[in-house]
């Protein structure tokens, strides 16, 4: 029977998340088997979604609708799995079930959060204060396995050479600095509805722990995050404390968020973020410490000319490789694919990889990193519009609202979930694993159908 205490359980799913990445890593590295635990109970989790929104169809159109998307979702993948065993040489099936797999994880997940917020919010549950409590023990368990293991010294290397960097426990260093820094502004929302004055700002320490975890990775994301939920943060309470409360608890936690991004900024020289930065530099042969050579003064010293001045200078290509790690290659790989490809191909996609040749023995197919260009190639421009439709179609609408109703909207809680969901889509666009990647997908489903169900952007009449 579908009770509240079902769909908590459902949702108490997303506070198991680093537990089964933790025994993923145990299964890889220790069990040395390729079929996981994270695997095998993220595929059953999600069959439990599908189940319950084929029972919900029976008394709702929302949930009915829902099911003939997911049919109209998998007549696509399996239009492009057809053409591409005709067209591609080689073409290996499994691995291409596989990449599908993780595809439509990330879209049965929103639709399945959609109808158990829904569902949630018609028993008079605060989906608020519990998700923001899933996602806090979420973290706690994140941040305690990173300290943990570094203080034992068996933390995992994020990186295998010349860059400094630790992912704890945690096997997949990109798919846990998404999941840090999707979480992170939903740990804000609750040290800033918790502290009440600069004496109770303790409430901030999940945070705290959780941002020392995400400079252990030494990424580009992890540091990023960090900056971007400290900024708005300071922003957002400032709007609040100039247009609606001048209260203390505004401008304790607006001290506390100034005085972490100032120790962040004081701190900086000595993460791993910036030696790495320098590596970076270093591995693309720019010396920006490169001194010019000393020259004995004379009474009248002479102009040099303009070009034989020189100062360190970055040509767009390697600043597109500082910023995107080498996937600008791949990209423009694919892009060539893409040109190329039959009509079928560009309609209904290239599948996992695009077309790739044979591999060198010990190597497989890559793919970009970049879900939305991932994705894109892969299902092509029916497949990738059809995929995105209900996450375009739900986001815009939120906006609008969010907008015309801006002096009941701009909160700490709405604003800092949807910092979360910017988060998520930046770092989907430039880093990836997030889309693609079931362990950070669940996050964003859950962040994503919160903030509708809550406004209102979606609701559900009975049949």
């Amino acid at each position: 029977m579908l009770n509240q205490k079902t769909f908590l359980l459902l949702l108490i799913f997303l506070v198991l998340q680093p537990v089964i990445d933790v025994m993923t890593t145990a299964s890889l590295m220790i069990l040395n088997v390729n079929l996981t635990v994270g695997v095998i109970v993220r595929v059953l989790y999600m069959a439990v979604i599908l189940l319950i929104l084929l029972k919900l169809a029976f008394s709702s159109r929302l949930a009915k609708k829902y099911i003939f998307y997911l049919i109209g979702l998998a007549v696509v993948i399996g239009i492009n799995i057809a053409v591409n065993m005709n067209l591609k040489d080689p073409y290996f099936l499994f691995k291409e079930l596989k990449f599908y797999n993780k595809v439509i994880y990330f879209p049965i997940l929103f639709l399945g959060f959609n109808m158990l917020y829904l569902q949630l919010k018609k028993q008079r549950v605060p989906l608020i204060e519990k998700t923001t409590a899933y996602f806090l023990y979420s973290s706690i368990i994140i941040s305690a396995v990173f300290i943990v293991s570094f203080l034992t010294g068996t933390s995992l290397s994020n990186y295998s050479h010349t860059k400094v960097g630790f992912t704890g426990w945690f096997f997949a260093g990109n798919e846990i600095g998404a999941i840090m820094a999707i979480i992170l502004p939903v740990t804000a929302v609750y040290a800033i509805e918790k502290t009440k004055s600069f004496k109770t700002s303790y409430y901030w320490i999940p945070f705290i722990l959780l941002s020392i975890s995400m400079l252990f990775l030494g990424t580009k994301v992890g540091y990023g995050g960090i900056v971007i939920v400290l900024i708005a943060a300071c922003i957002s309470l400032l709007i609040i404390y100039l247009t609606k409360e001048r209260t203390k608890k505004t401008r304790a936690n607006m001290l506390v968020s100034l005085l972490l991004l100032a120790a962040l900024a004081v701190s900086t020289p000595f993460t791993p973020v910036f030696n790495n930065m320098y590596a970076h530099l270093g591995i693309l042969n720019i010396d920006i410490n490169k001194e010019e050579p000393k020259k004995e003064v004379t009474e009248e010293p002479e102009e040099e000319p303009e070009d034989t001045q020189q100062e360190p200078t970055i040509t767009e290509e390697q600043l597109q490789n500082l910023v995107f790690s080498s996937r600008e290659k791949y990209l423009a790989d694919f892009k060539q694919d893409f040109a190329e490809a039959p009509v079928l191909q560009k309609m209904f996609g290239m599948g996992f990889a695009g077309n790739y040749e044979m591999p060198e023995p010990g190597k497989e197919p890559k793919m970009i990193e970049m879900d939305f260009y991932d994705l894109f190639f892969s299902l092509g421009i029916i497949g990738f519009l059809y995929l995105i439709a209900p996450l375009l179609y739900y986001a815009v609408r939120f906006i609008i609202y969010f907008v015309s109703q801006i002096r009941e909207t701009f909160t700490i809680p709405y604003v800092m979930y949807g910092v979360g969901f910017i988060l998520a889509l930046g770092i989907a666009t430039t880093a990836g694993h997030v889309l693609t990647a079931p362990a950070v997908s669940i996050y964003v489903a859950a962040l994503m159908s919160m903030l509708m169900v809550h406004s209102g952007t979606i609701d559900d009449q009975p049949r």
